[in-house]
């Protein structure tokens, strides 16, 4: 399949949509004996994508990536006035193509990937599976498989484009290796995929945690986890209005220093800071940033002088208009970095940077929407300080969402 090929396909996807007409949605609300309510929820992704690596192209069809297809049931019951609890889980369906999983192989020796043929699917996987109980004044306590306290706080975002590239290890074509080109020999594979390099470093993900979210006071939020691992985190955020202009800001902090192996570098802690604004005129800008701080678990401080700390930075502007009827048009610019992720012998001081531009566009009816992205990867190194050269890769995508 060419890019021709994928052009066309793009066209048909999105004039599908287009003509689709509004369908009635089902009452998703279901109630149980104990008068607890069930809400069932969830979204199907699919994409159609093009990759050049510099070597080799191909033209993939696959699952969604970051925004990948999953499934969440909430249970929920009221205790009294003040105070209800309930029960979520949500989980991420097989799929038929992973879109992490394929890649290109046009150079000999890049085999940690399939090129151009089906990946076998994944099984399910559990995102959240936990309970909670929430007071009007007193807050929530969250407890089992979920976010901890600070999840997200380097995602800020406004956009309302579809664009992944704010979680760039999870991003199209995250399994392709980078080609090698240092010498005039034959490029060889690197063996170094755009997930290996990048990463957007937020705090905190979803663990066994124990958590507790304060009340939202004039906009504020404060978070605290204890996780399973004897590690703990903390999260704060902001969200507010000033006149024609609305505010996200968050920052969190992840203590790992429980984790690790012996003689292996851990993470000490991992911290991370956004802030998103949104112009009632639909113009938008996010800026993130995340750092891990990396240590011998030893304590020995061996392998301490050959570590760097990895960090990466990310921004975006955007736009989010209204053309059609159907629904909004967002776009969106975006660029990010991410620094010495590698530190194995003979290849550290990475210098990864991306950046793309997409829009999308919404059916509001049907709760579905079609995405265009263009992302462009690039990655520099050294070798004992002797500088390695690396071919870009290019991904174009058609990613469609139908929620549900």
């Amino acid at each position: 399949m060419n890019i021709k090929t994928t052009l066309k396909s793009s066209v048909a996807v999105a004039a599908l949509f287009a003509v689709a007409a509004p369908v009635a949605i089902a009452d998703e609300t279901l109630s149980s004996g104990n008068k607890n309510s069930l809400t069932v929820s969830g979204r199907v992704a699919t994409a159609l994508w093009y990759a050049d690596d510099g070597t080799s192209t191909d033209s993939f069809i696959t699952d969604g990536a970051i925004n990948a297809s999953r499934v969440r049931w909430v249970a929920k019951g009221t205790l009294n006035p003040n105070t209800t609890a309930g029960a979520t889980i949500e989980i991420d369906t097989p799929t038929t193509n992973e879109a992490g999983a394929v890649g290109l192989g046009g150079v000999a020796l890049q085999t940690n990937v399939t090129d151009g043929t089906e990946v076998a699917g994944s099984a399910w996987g559990i995102r959240h599976s936990y309970v909670w109980v929430s007071h009007k004044k007193m807050g929530k306590l969250s407890l089992g498989q979920t976010s901890v306290a600070s999840d997200g706080t380097g995602e800020a975002n406004l956009t309302g484009g579809g664009f992944a590239g704010v979680n760039m290890l999870g991003s199209y074509g995250s399994g392709i290796s980078f080609v090698e080109t240092t010498t005039s020999a034959a490029p060889s594979a690197s063996g170094k995929t755009i997930a290996n390099v990048f990463s957007n470093y937020d705090a905190g993900g979803r663990e066994n945690v124990l958590r507790y979210d304060t009340p939202s006071f004039m906009g504020f939020q404060a978070k605290v986890g204890m996780i399973t691992t004897g590690n703990w985190d903390a999260g704060l955020s902001y969200s507010g209005k000033f006149g024609g202009l609305q505010v996200q800001a968050k920052a969190g902090y992840y203590d790992g220093s429980m984790s690790g192996a012996t003689n292996a570098p851990i993470v000490n802690y991992k911290a991370s800071a956004s802030v998103a604004v949104l112009h009632d005129s639909g113009l938008n800008a996010a800026f993130n940033i995340g750092k891990q701080n990396l240590q011998s678990s030893d304590n020995a401080g061996g392998l301490q002088a050959t570590i760097e700390d990895p960090q990466t930075v990310y921004w975006t502007v955007g736009y989010k208009a209204k053309i059609f009827g159907a629904g909004g048009t967002n776009f969106e610019v975006s660029y990010g970095q991410t620094d010495d992720k590698v530190y194995t012998a003979g290849f550290d001081d990475t210098d990864a940077t991306m950046w793309g531009i997409s829009a999308k566009q919404e059916f509001d009816a049907i709760g579905a929407s079609v995405s265009v992205q263009y992302m462009n990867f690039e990655l520099d190194a050294n070798n004992a300080g002797t500088a390695l050269q690396f071919d870009d890769i290019d991904v174009f995508v058609v990613e469609t969402m139908f929620n549900f």
